[in-house]
């Protein structure tokens, strides 16, 4: 034989090996016939190709495709094959189960009863899919029945054992007592509450209205905040940039001057004041002319009765001429002077003035 023929036979055998080592990995024996049928499902999730099928727990095939139906996209396929000389009934459902919360699946072949030759599946037959959630999948509902029928014993004894401990119990039935002593407390206190805050809503609308005429003034006086805050930024960043030494200097000085000024009005205050108790006190005419309206009265008098001579004296001056003095002439510088005088004496009460008259 030659050689090239050699190594095409041992190609062949090699590859033949490797795909059945493959399969046989994956749970499949191409050696042997299997039995070849599909169940369509709705949902398929966690279902793998080499997904265990189980009767009762028993293995007697694996799932070796899923793909979607040719009639229905939304429908999906799982191709299953099942051991040799598996019988189930052709009403049998494939109902895909969760092992648990960390993951994995199976299919759980159910079906009542046996079947005969005619009533059994064949290859290309169809099942019913159906899929369990996680919950349904750990229990069943004869297994939650029985734990609720169980949970329901347990809490008819526990209710009834607290119900008489309650009925017994002094200390509870005074608690409970106090509770609604409580009750009834806050009942009134909601309703006193209920009265005030329906007394008060117009008091605290009018606050409300208040707040907010406040906060729009505010908002309507943002920018003028904002311009006193940057002048006063000015006036900060003016002192701290002007000489503070030499202005605390001129204030000084300036305090000074006030000081001296301040003592010369008390001076001035205190001559005032002497001078106005003088007035008020002294003997001269000007003090008996503010407090002796006599005095007064009669140099009112005088001054009125001058008037009269003056004016008689401008209008009749040949009546007063014996009293005339005599004319004084004087010539200088071709300028002549003539000058006259009238003397005459004025009693005003106990005193008497002397008047020269031009």
């Amino acid at each position: 034989m030659r050689k090239e023929i050699k190594i095409a036979i041992f190609s062949i055998i090699t590859v033949a090996m490797a795909i059945w080592g493959y399969k046989f990995l994956k749970g499949f024996n191409i050696l042997s016939k299997n039995l070849v049928v599909y169940a369509n499902y709705q949902r398929v999730d966690g279902l793998r190709v080499s997904t265990p099928i189980l009767i009762n727990g028993l293995q007697v095939g694996l799932v070796s495709d899923i793909f979607q139906s040719g009639d229905n996209p939304n429908v999906i396929t799982a191709e299953l094959h099942l051991d040799q000389g598996t019988k189930v009934p052709k009403s049998t459902i494939a109902t895909i189960v969760s092992d648990g919360p960390m993951g994995g699946t199976h299919i759980d072949l159910v079906f009542k009863g046996v079947c005969s030759n005619g009533d059994c599946v064949k290859d290309g037959d169809f099942l019913e899919g159906f899929t369990k959630g996680l919950l349904a999948s750990m229990v069943t509902p004869d297994e939650v029945r029985l734990y609720v029928d169980q949970l329901n014993a347990g809490l008819k004894d526990m209710l009834d054992t607290l119900s008489d401990r309650l009925k017994n119990s002094e200390e509870i039935n005074q608690s409970v007592q106090d509770v609604r002593i409580t009750l009834a407390n806050l009942h009134r206190s909601t309703d006193r509450l209920d009265r005030v805050m329906e007394n008060s809503a117009g008091s605290i609308e009018r606050s409300i209205k208040n707040i907010e005429s406040i906060t729009t003034n505010l908002k309507e006086s943002n920018q003028q905040i904002k311009n006193i805050l940057a002048n006063a930024e000015d006036v900060s960043k003016d002192l701290k940039d002007a000489d503070v030494q030499q202005l605390v200097g001129e204030t000084k000085v300036t305090m000074q001057k006030l000081q001296s000024t301040l003592a010369n009005s008390d001076k001035a205050i205190a001559d005032l004041s002497t001078l106005l108790q003088s007035l008020k006190s002294g003997d001269g005419a000007i003090p008996m002319l503010l407090n002796n309206k006599e005095f007064a009265s009669n140099l009112e008098t005088t001054i009125k009765n001058m008037d009269y001579l003056l004016r008689d004296l401008r209008l009749h001056p040949e009546r007063y001429r014996r009293i005339l003095s005599k004319s004084k002439w004087s010539t200088s510088s071709s300028r002549w002077r003539t000058t006259r005088r009238l003397r005459t004496r004025i009693e005003i009460g106990n005193w008497k003035l002397g008047i020269e008259l031009p």
